[in-house]
């Protein structure tokens, strides 16, 4: 990880590492950076700074560069490129040579560095690459004019390796000195911060590809927590976790865990005590790749459950897509507030919200030649592939009327990834659309033997896939979905949620 390899340096100060020919590596040279703030508020630990994605005050920096034994080497006239981690440099001294200063006589002082999305433990690292950028623009630099300038058997970028990109105007390589600053605090981030509410509206994650460490609550401090990160999902293939108090701007405080399989030793109600992994964007849906974590098991005698209830959704908030994006991992639900008419219509005279199955749902194959689907006929899958081929001008018009249809549900679509939709009917404003829903986590609920029936209410958690751009709300287990009229869904405290026994519980 990068911030076990920052904190490596206690001194810090990296030695010089040579390439090798054969067998390990050897320490070469101890040639060094060294790097000390001047100015600048570095946090501490009991009050980090806060963690920003647009450049705070910048730190000022000296940095010099020392010989194997500890001198000044006022002979090195070099540039050094400077970096942050975790985080990003947002540019040196106002941006003149990127992110490259030079130094004068081994020593260069006031380096302003302002950086952005950084978190916990940091450190400014200064790297003496061999990177001359080139001032004159109009010039053509020497890893970019078809010259060997070094006699090295080597031209240019990429393949000379003393430059470091094609603008470097040495092809000449550096001593590979390095350093590190001192610890620079901030806070960790939230759920939220990962999942991008700061930066852009938690459509992608602010940490694109990072190893991310995210604040849970627990303070090792008081050995409590100041708030809760609860776990209200255990999936085939992961877990998801909510943010319990971070409902600021209404959700963002929901992720996925992907861990390959159904995680054992969690459940529902679980409590995490710290929450690590490499965030990313799986066609636009955030998720944790490879976490890592330290749960606090679930017990009635202790404490309450902590899920919160669903988001309740309306017929407009599904058909908005930015809106859902709030909301994405959190736990939400669908619901029919009105009454149904003996027709199974949703009633005009009482009004309200109305849930139900398309009436056409079915696996047999639409007649030609206008491929209208019928009550058991929606598959539009002619030739048998597990899809609809876009290409085959019959299977295309079949999934066109099908789609024109809102009582229409294509079966392969169905029979491929379990993924349905509920017409989703609201005769107090007089608008009506449809969500797509995911049952197969409760083995007892079949949407096409119930074609056409009312649904009181269908929870779970929302997934997007960029494919189809389709988000989806992906019912935890049989309790999130209520076929009964007359019932009402369980309380999120309850729903889907399995005790463990006092030895397992001892265990932990």
């Amino acid at each position: 990880m990068k911030r076990s390899l920052a904190l490596l340096a206690a001194a810090f100060v990296a030695p010089v590492i040579a390439s090798c020919s054969s067998g390990f590596g050897k320490l070469t040279s101890q040639a060094r950076l060294v790097v000390t703030i001047e100015s600048g508020n570095t946090g501490t630990s009991a009050q980090p700074l806060p963690l920003a994605f647009t450049p705070q005050a910048p730190l000022k920096l000296r940095i010099e560069a020392h010989r194997a034994d500890g001198t000044l080497d006022d002979t090195y006239n070099s540039f050094v490129r400077l970096s942050v981690r975790p985080g990003t440099v947002y540019s040196v001294n106002d941006g003149a040579a990127g992110r490259n200063v030079q130094l004068s006589n081994g020593v260069v002082t006031g380096v302003t560095v302002p950086i952005v999305a950084s978190y916990g433990e940091t450190h400014v690292w200064a790297e003496d690459l061999g990177y001359v950028p080139v001032k004159d623009l109009s010039s053509t630099p020497q890893c970019a004019n078809s010259q060997d300038d070094n006699g090295n058997g080597t031209i240019d970028f990429p393949a000379d390796p003393g430059c470091f990109a094609s603008n470097d105007d040495s092809e000449t390589g550096g001593t590979y000195a390095a350093g590190v600053s001192p610890v620079i605090h901030y806070q960790l981030p939230r759920i939220s911060d990962v999942r991008g509410r700061s930066l852009n509206g938690g459509t992608a994650t602010a940490f694109p590809g990072e190893q991310v460490n995210m604040d849970t609550g627990w303070n090792d401090t008081t050995e409590r927590f100041d708030f809760d990160v609860v776990i209200t999902r255990i999936a085939s293939d992961g877990f998801y976790a909510t943010d319990v108090q971070d409902q600021q701007g209404g959700g963002y405080a929901s992720v996925f865990a992907y861990t390959f399989s159904a995680p054992t030793k969690l459940r529902v109600c679980d409590r995490l005590k710290s929450f690590s992994g490499t965030s990313s964007d799986f066609f636009g849906f955030t998720e944790i790749g490879f976490p890592t974590w330290a749960v606090e098991y679930y017990d009635p005698q202790v404490r309450p459950c902590l899920v919160p209830e669903p988001t309740l959704l309306g017929v407009a908030d599904v058909a908005n897509t930015k809106a859902l994006f709030r909301y994405e991992s959190a736990f939400v639900r669908v619901f029919s507030a009105g009454q149904f008419e003996a027709d199974g219509t949703c009633s005009t005279i009482t009004k309200g919200t109305c849930l139900h199955i398309p009436k056409h749902f079915g696996g047999a194959h639409p007649a030609s030649p206008a491929w209208t689907p019928t009550a058991d006929a929606t598959n539009c899958d002619f030739n048998g592939n597990g899809k609809v081929d876009f290409s085959d001008a019959n299977e295309s018009a079949c999934n066109s009327a099908c789609t024109a249809d809102p009582e229409c549900t294509e079966y392969s679509a169905f029979k491929g990834q379990s993924n349905f939709f509920l017409v989703y009917e609201d005769t107090v404003n007089n608008v009506s659309g449809h969500v797509q829903v995911n049952g197969s986590a409760a083995p007892g609920f079949d949407p096409v033997t119930t074609k056409g029936q009312p649904i009181k209410s269908f929870s779970g958690t929302l997934r997007y896939f960029s494919g189809g751009s389709q988000f989806t709300i992906e019912a935890r287990c049989s309790d999130d979905i209520v076929t009964d009229m007359k019932a009402q869904p369980m309380s999120s405290s309850t729903a889907c949620v399995r005790e463990r026994t006092s030895l397992e519980l001892s265990q932990n």
